[in-house]
């Protein structure tokens, strides 16, 4: 899976359209990066610099004829940033797994939300805060819109803008954003990846990969997440280790109600030395004497 890449399944040629679009993908560059540099000074997105944006105004407000302008005064936009950033901050600050060295040990069903997270943005059925905008040039890996995170520029710089576009997304897509934007609530209906060859597997395999460097460490539920903190000895622990330790305690504590019936009937058994002999005199060799046993202990597994 490592060489494997989502289809571009939401892009179209834009090459020939002479106007501004919803949905359309700018580079961050040249006069604009001056712009954007001048006029929000103060965005400084933790993974780096601003690459790309993408156009949030609807396209019927910015359609540019020879005798027409467009209808409004500012285009909105929105930052681009990687997948990846997006999803360490899931984890930090959604999952917030328990640290420790670097592994970061999280539960089950939490492991499974965020999959499920996951799933829905890769198909763009995830109608909340957030685009997904898969590899394709000039990405260099898979991107997200984050879409509340918004920008306006005066339409003044309309052609430094159109200059500046390197992709651009289907009709359908552009009106799911428009969707998400007006908080609508009827769903639009759009492809997804079935529609591209990419079943639940696929993506599943995907999501994983994308995972893969998160150092996630899954246990089956809260309960080992607790024992971890109560044993981890100043931020350092053999995580695998109390895993295993937690594992045998629970096992041992779960035998505790079985070992305590085996030994009530051993005791009975002793304390009687009629059944004693008895069970002497049935046993004419060890493997009778073995049977005998053997069904004393399977008495006391069943409470007879």
């Amino acid at each position: 899976m490592t060489d494997v890449t989502i289809p571009p399944y939401i892009y179209e040629d834009r090459t020939t359209e002479p106007s501004l679009l919803q949905g359309d993908i700018l580079k961050v560059d040249g006069q604009f990066r001056d712009y954007f540099d001048e006029f929000y000074p103060a965005i400084k997105p933790s993974d780096g610099k601003i690459q790309y944006v993408m156009i949030l105004t609807q396209s019927c407000d910015l359609v540019k004829a020879e005798k027409r302008k467009p209808k409004l005064s500012h285009i909105n936009v929105c930052l681009v940033r990687r997948l990846d950033s997006l999803i360490k901050r899931l984890i930090s600050d959604d999952i917030k797994p328990l640290e420790v060295g670097n592994k970061k040990v999280l539960a089950r069903d939490a492991l499974d939300q965020l999959k499920d997270k996951l799933s829905k943005l890769l198909n763009n059925t995830d109608q909340k805060t957030h685009f997904f905008l898969p590899k394709q040039s000039p990405f260099k890996e898979d991107m997200v819109a984050v879409l509340p995170l918004s920008f306006s520029f005066r339409t003044d710089h309309y052609d430094l803008l159109i200059e500046n576009r390197v992709l651009g997304i289907k009709p359908e897509f552009q009106a799911k954003v428009g969707h998400i934007i007006g908080q609508l609530y009827s769903r639009i209906g759009t492809p997804d990846l079935h529609d591209f060859g990419w079943n639940d597997k696929t993506t599943r395999q995907y999501i994983n990969l994308l995972l893969d460097h998160s150092n996630l460490q899954q246990v089956p539920d809260k309960s080992y997440i607790q024992y971890i903190k109560e044993n981890v000895n100043d931020g350092v622990a053999d995580v695998d280790g109390l895993i295993e330790e937690y594992e045998a305690l629970k096992i041992s504590k779960s035998l505790q109600p079985l070992m305590k019936n085996i030994k009530t009937h051993l005791i009975r058994l002793f304390e009687d030395s009629e059944k004693i002999h008895s069970l002497l005199a049935s046993a004419t060799d060890k493997k009778t004497l073995s049977k005998e046993i053997k069904q004393l202990l399977d008495d006391a597994i069943t409470g007879d």
